[in-house]
């Protein structure tokens, strides 16, 4: 899982300071990335970093691409 935090290009909107989200994911045990795709921040980084959570999931055999429910299991 990657807790992705949006818009932060709108600091003045902010409702969650970017430690607050970076202490719940670590407490969550998941990654955290800010972004902004007014400004083009971090997109790319989201999803390389979803993509090696899934790739390092499958060589850990956490995720299974032909069990039940897709190969997506709640643990």
């Amino acid at each position: 899982f990657v807790l992705v935090g949006h818009k932060c290009d709108l600091v003045a909107e902010r409702a969650v300071s970017a430690l607050e989200a970076r202490h719940l994911a670590t407490n969550l045990g998941m990654a955290f990335v800010e972004t902004s795709a007014h400004s083009n921040f971090n997109l790319e980084l989201a999803f390389q970093t979803l993509a090696e959570g899934i790739q390092q999931a499958l060589g850990q055999g956490i995720l299974a691409p032909h069990q039940r429910c897709d190969g997506i299991r709640l643990i």
